[in-house]
This record gives structure tokens, C-alpha cells and sequence, in this order.
């Protein structure tokens, strides 16, 4: 089993949307590919409430999957590179972890 935790921290606006309406659509986008990838066992979308500062993200991601496999057609998916690249203009900075286990 494969373990696909994200964390991304988003700007403060962009085209002139503000930050919180980015978080929601982006978490919306990400909780959507549930019904949409066969590969994904779970997937939970985390906002950040709490936390502040420069080393706090505002969102997670934390997903399962069956192997190695599964996790790169997930990667490569049509629906998951669509969020892929609306996340591209929005998001200031990305980490991962893929833990096997």
C-alpha cells in the first residue's frame, strides 16, 4: 500500500480571486477525482484552520493506493492533470511524501 501525502501553500490571490475561494475550489477539484480515478483507495483533503506562518501549509492531501502502479496512473491521469494544471497557477509551493506500507 502507497501513502500520497501533498501539502501545498497557496498565494494570497490570483485573477483577482482571494485566497480563501482558491482553497475551496482547489480542495472541490482534488475531492472530485475520488469518483473519477479506479486507483485511488481514499483520498482526504485537509484545510489548514489553525496554523499560521511560514512554515504552515494551507492544504493537504492525503491519499491511498494500491502499489507503485496505481499510484503513477493516478499521476498520469487525464482528470488528475487537469488539477494539475489549475494548481499550477495558484499554488506557491508543494511538498510530497509517498510512503510505502
Amino acid at each position: 500500500m502507497i501513502q500520497h501525502i501533498v501539502q501545498w501553500k497557496i498565494k494570497e490571490e490570483f485573477n483577482g480571486v482571494p485566497k480563501e475561494r482558491l482553497i475551496q475550489e482547489f480542495r472541490t477539484r482534488l475531492e472530485s477525482l475520488k469518483t473519477e480515478i479506479d486507483e485511488i483507495n481514499s483520498l482526504t483533503v485537509f484545510i489548514n484552520s489553525l496554523a499560521d506562518g511560514p512554515q504552515s501549509s494551507d492544504l493537504c492531501l492525503i491519499s491511498t493506493h494500491e502499489n507503485l502502479d496505481a499510484l503513477h496512473t493516478y499521476a498520469n491521469h487525464p482528470k488528475h492533470l487537469e488539477v494539475v494544471a489549475f494548481a499550477k497557477d495558484i499554488v506557491v509551493e508543494r511538498r510530497v511524501v509517498d510512503a510505502e506500507w
